[in-house]
Order: structure tokens, then sequence, then C-alpha cells
């Protein structure tokens, strides 16, 4: 009997950058003892994008599966701990609220904890949600701290991410990838050959040579030069529910504070980012053009900077949306080229993660089978429509009326799905059960109490507990993390420590 197995001997990624050299990075690793090829071709006219960058805890798992040292990656990366998002102004100037990794509380009674908090808060115990989150008390205390796996304390159920510069983890992962034998080729590509039923066969560059491959990774950024204007996959524009579609960035100088967490800071036209990283700071001024000129969004940026600039500002510009579909016969879109849903929440990195490890999950054979392709599609659409869901949430529900784009919120349509949820959580506190959606309940929970959206009432199961105990026991939770908090470190002398040991 003939041997079925028809296995892709020739990967070819075009784009660099940080997508591109994630993409090269897993795939080299994972496919070495394949003996595939994995072929990155990188154009010289085009720069990567390093305007710092923040992350969500999983992009420590991908360091993790790729075997690399934390420390060595942190080191030569400029990166920076980050435990969650503080965020500033949505609710009017006064207003701030965490969005902290990691859980909150823990279950009482076998019940949910925000349960039995929001029961204790119509109680008269007005604490806020996120005052029982490891993080997010790290996090006020500017202190930072990884428990031992091994020595559980009331610290352990804290999580965190990575801020860094982008353009040094592309040079990381170029170096990393080049050790699994990734073949690296600078050239601008003049020309995309296809073969007789459209998919993709090689790329031609400037100098007439070839690149030819079985699959190809659409790494090429918001052109997407592969999947979208070589195989004409369209592209979902979503303005209507988040109508940001720019940003203005600037460089400072090192943070004196130095928080390990991203500040998320509402502005009259948007809201502005800033990112701490070890050799300086990342500034940004996200805003919606139909409410604000480019020169306007840089002086507002520059009004908020807290520290020296760097360089003048310049303006990134972007259509939040997803392609139609994200891998399209022998063409698989990752990152910019698959779409892009603002950066509020740190999910770029992410979603160019999660593309990769769905398509290792879904190598496919030569034949590239429509099954394969539409499961891949299906899992990112999860992805994408869960974030926008969750981004939309921040804007729809803050209450700061203060100018034209903040006042368009109040009539503004958002997706059914999100409606959906909000209208069960406004009932009693519960949440649409979805096992692919990256925040799990308690950011859900820390963002919707947070911005001040409490439920009618609570599960009246949590009535079977006393309320006396909870209550004592919050206090006590509460009292023992300032405790617990009081004694670390900071996070500039931890992130010190953890580098030179």
């Amino acid at each position: 009997m003939r041997n079925p197995h028809n296995p892709v001997q020739t990967y070819v990624i075009l784009g660099g950058g940080s997508a591109g050299w994630m993409a090269a990075a897993l795939l080299g690793r994972i496919l070495k003892p394949t003996g595939a090829r994995v072929i990155l071709v990188e154009s010289p006219h085009v720069s990567t994008v390093g305007v710092g960058e923040a992350t969500v805890p999983s992009f420590v798992d991908f360091i993790d599966i790729l075997g690399i040292d934390k420390k060595d990656f942190i080191a030569k990366t400029q990166a920076t701990f980050k435990l969650g998002i503080k965020f500033t102004g949505w609710n009017g100037p006064d207003h701030h609220y965490w969005h902290p990794f990691g859980n909150v509380g823990a279950k009482i009674d076998a019940q949910p904890f925000f349960q039995q908090w929001l029961r204790c808060w119509y109680e008269g115990n007005k604490t806020t949600f996120t005052d029982y989150a490891p993080s997010a008390a790290m996090a006020q205390g500017n202190k930072f701290y990884i428990p031992d796996p091994n020595k559980p304390n009331n610290l352990t159920r804290m999580g965190y991410a990575l801020h860094f510069d982008a353009v040094l983890v592309a040079e990381y992962l170029a170096d990393y990838a080049r050790r699994y034998k990734v073949e690296h080729i600078v050239s601008h590509v003049a020309q995309v050959h296809r073969t007789a039923d459209g998919s993709i066969k090689a790329l031609q560059l400037e100098d007439g040579s070839q690149v030819e491959g079985e699959c190809f990774i659409d790494c090429s950024g918001q052109r997407a030069l592969l999947l979208g204007e070589t195989l004409g996959v369209g592209y979902q524009d979503w303005s209507d529910y988040l109508p940001v579609n720019a940003a203005a960035v600037v460089p400072s100088e090192v943070a004196e504070d130095f928080p390990p967490y991203t500040e998320a800071i509402a502005e009259l036209s948007g809201w502005r980012w800033r990112i701490p990283l070890q050799n300086r700071t990342g500034n940004g001024y996200v805003f919606c053009d139909r409410y604000c000129t480019e020169q306007q969004a840089k002086e507002q940026l520059l009004a908020g900077v807290k520290e020296p600039v760097l360089s003048e500002p310049r303006v990134l510009r972007f259509i939040t949306g997803k392609r139609k579909t994200m891998w399209e016969k022998n063409c698989v879109a990752i990152g910019l080229a698959s779409g892009f849903l603002e950066p509020l929440e740190s999910t770029s990195i992410y979603l160019v993660m999660r593309a990769l490890l769905n398509f290792i999950k879904l190598l496919p054979s030569r034949d590239f089978s429509e099954p394969t392709r539409r499961e891949f599609n299906r899992l990112m659409d999860i992805e994408y429509h869960s974030l926008r869901d969750f981004l939309v949430m921040h804007y729809s529900t803050a209450t700061r009326r203060d100018s034209d784009f903040w006042r368009s919120w109040a009539g503004r349509a958002i997706p059914n799905s999100l409606q959906l949820k909000l209208d069960l959580y406004r009932c009693q506190g519960r949440l649409v059960h979805n096992d692919l959606d990256l925040f799990a309940a308690d950011s859900w929970y820390a963002v919707l109490s947070g911005m001040g959206v409490l439920p009618a009432d609570y599960d009246p199961v949590v009535q079977a507990s006393n309320q006396q105990r909870v209550a004592q026991l919050l206090i006590g939770v509460e009292s023992s993390l300032q405790h617990s908090v009081g004694q670390l470190l900071s996070h500039r002398a931890y992130l010190q420590q953890f580098l030179s040991l």
C-alpha cells in the first residue's frame, strides 16, 4: 500500500519584524527534526515598527516553548515586567482602575470570588474587586516578585507579562532562528508567481531570482502582499465598533518611577499609552482622525510625556478589523497581515503567537485540505471576535462625555455578541462561557467593575454563606496582601537582582 504521507518540504515566510521572526523561530524549532526547510524573505526597504511593545502573560509561555532563557531574553531586549494595565481617566479625570494579570481572590464556599465580593459590596463593604488581586497590589506599590511554585503563598496566584523593545526582539529571534537553520534572504519581492489552481508558487526577487515553496506565511504587515493583494482575500473593517485608526508615537528617557505595568490614559480623542523599558519609555496616543488631526495628536501626546523625548513624534495608520479568512489555499497570514485590533489590551503579539500555535497544531500536507484550513480559520475567528468584544467593552462602558469622540460612544452600536454578554452580566454577574477567550472571567470582572458597571443582583447561591464570616475573610485577604507586598523589592531593584543572578 502506498504511504499517504506527503509533508510540506519548504515553508517560506514573507516579512521580518516580530511576527516574521516569531514564525521563523517556532517553525525552525518544531520542524528541524523533519528536515523541512524554513526560509524567511525580508525586504531591505521595510523597517520594523519599534514603538515599545507590551504583551500578555502567554508570551512568557511562548518563550518557554522555544526553550529560551528568560534572563538572557530580558537582558537583550531591554525588557521589564508587566503586572497588568492601569486605566486612568476613562470615567473622568479622577477615575482609575486596574486590569491585573493572574487571579483575583479565590473561591469561598466553592462559589466564585466575584459573587462573594459582590454580595459584600451590596451589604456595604465598598472595596474594589481588584483589591484582592496580588498583581494589582504589587503594581500599586511599584513592587515585583515571581513566586517560587514550590513554596506557595498568598502572592502565588499573580500573573505577569513583559514590556520589551520590538526591534530588539526581532533581532533576538532572528539569531535564535538561524541556529535552527532558518534561511534568511534580504531582498525585495518584485512579483508573486502562482500555480494553475491559483496557489502561490514562488516569490520573484528584485535580482530576478525566485524563492519557491509549498507553504507561504504572510508576515508582510498591513499590506498583506500574499493573502490580500495576491490571493484577493478581503478585509472585514470593524471601524464602526473600534473607530480609532492612528497612533502618534515617541520614545522618551527612562521613567523615574519605572512602574511594573502599562498605563492606558484616556484622552480627548482616544487614549495614551506609557510603556516602561530598561533603556527608554514608549509613549503613544491612539486616536480617531475624525475627531483629531495628526498635529493635535502629536501635541496632546507630547503634553502628557513625563520624560525628555528622544525623537520627533511620528504617526502610524491602521484600520481595525481582520481578513475574511486567514488561511487561503497554501498561504497563512500572521500578524498585521491577518488583522489589527488596536493596542489597548496588548493583544497584537498574542494573536501572532496564537495563530502560530494553531498552525503548528494543524500542520498541513501538500494537499492543504479544506477541512484543515476551515478549522484554523474558525479558531482564529473566535480569537478575533472575542478580543474585539473585550476591547469595545472598555469604550462602550466608559462614562466620560467631554469631547465629540467620547460623546459618540453614547449612540454607537456594539456587536450583538457583546450585547448578549453585557445583558447576562448585568442580571446577576454571570458571564457567557468561552474557553477560547484570552481574557478569563476575572479580567471581565476587573474591567466591568472598574468602570462602575455592577450587576443588578448576585447569584442566590452565595446566600448560603455566612455573610459576616465572608466579610472578615475579605478583610484578612486584603490585609495579608498589603503586608506581603510591603516586604518586596521595588520593580527596578527586583529586575536588577534578577538579571545579576
